[in-house]
């Protein structure tokens, strides 16, 4: 038996077509999927994790361990909202295959992940362990980036789910393509701001992406929180672009993460809402030793 684990996002910082290419930034944080992989049958009406069992088929396949086909079980652990936009899909992918190649005894790279994994369906590059300007359909790691230290996000997640598989990506282009200008601008400004280690301009290209993302998929708590920014203290607002959560993103430095959390309680008042606190980290699997 062998278990891995994967950290899920909070949606992306910035996400857009640029230079031709559809690519992203995931907010990687401090919550993960946990996967549990053993050499036994899987038992017949337990939870259906289609798009990790289909991971799962692919790896074996690529591998040549074909004969391990309906031999192999795997149980799910710890889990992500999923249809938020927490890249849980990817968590439970991604931590499924580093518990799969501990157990057959062979490594496992970030890239071999991101192949499978966006055989399934696109992904986030939660897999990767520093963050990264990431093309989520190709499977391209454009730029590595730095981690963005000491940054907080109170998340606000939202009614209703989102299927990955499901979103109207050529309406999404539609729009992008229409803020070109923009988008760029925000892809800028993060770069600089992750390079420089100024979490102000984090949030100001957070602010920015999501404010377009706006445009075609419009969220009222989104306008009374962008509205109400500066009075709370945040650096900015991200989302999740294809999901149901935003993010608050604040220094901790500056406000301790519970103060910030009443804070954002207070503004929305009764808008039904869930509210939680998580922390930017590094990303990557870690196979633990059981």
């Amino acid at each position: 038996m062998s278990r891995a684990w994967c950290p899920g996002s909070m949606g992306e910082l910035v996400q857009g077509l640029r230079r031709g290419k559809e690519v992203l930034v995931s907010l990687t944080i401090d919550r993960f999927s946990e996967m549990e992989v053993t050499f036994r049958p899987p038992v017949a009406g337990g939870e259906e994790l289609w798009k990790s069992k289909r991971a799962l088929e692919i790896a074996l396949k690529e591998w040549g361990r074909e004969d391990l086909e309906g031999r192999i079980s795997f149980y799910r652990r710890k889990s992500l909202p999923p249809g938020k936009g927490f890249a849980s899909s990817t968590a439970d992918i991604a931590a499924l295959l580093g518990a799969l190649a501990a157990l057959l005894g062979r490594s496992i790279r970030e890239e071999e992940i991101a192949r499978i994994a966006l055989q399934v369906e696109p992904s986030d590059g939660t897999f990767f362990s520093p963050l990264c300007l990431f093309d989520h359909l190709q499977g391209e790691v454009v730029i590595r980036l730095p981690l963005p230290k000491y940054l907080g996000i109170v998340v606000v997640e939202l009614p209703g789910e989102t299927e990955t598989v499901k979103v109207d990506r050529e309406r999404l282009h539609r729009n992008w393509e229409r803020f070109a200008r923009e988008i760029e601008e925000a892809f800028t400004l993060l770069e600089r701001g992750l390079e420089e280690r100024d979490l102000r301009l984090v949030g100001k290209a957070a602010t920015m992406s999501s404010s377009i993302m706006q445009e075609v998929e419009p969220e009222r708590v989104f306008v009374v929180l962008r509205e109400h920014l500066c009075e709370l203290g945040a650096l900015g607002i991200n989302r999740a672009h294809t999901g149901r959560a935003l993010g608050i993103l604040f220094d901790w430095r500056v406000i301790h993460p519970e103060e910030m959390k009443k804070r954002v309680e207070a503004c929305l008042g009764n808008n039904p809402v869930k509210l939680w606190i998580v922390r930017a980290i590094s990303g990557g699997v870690r196979v633990m030793r059981t």
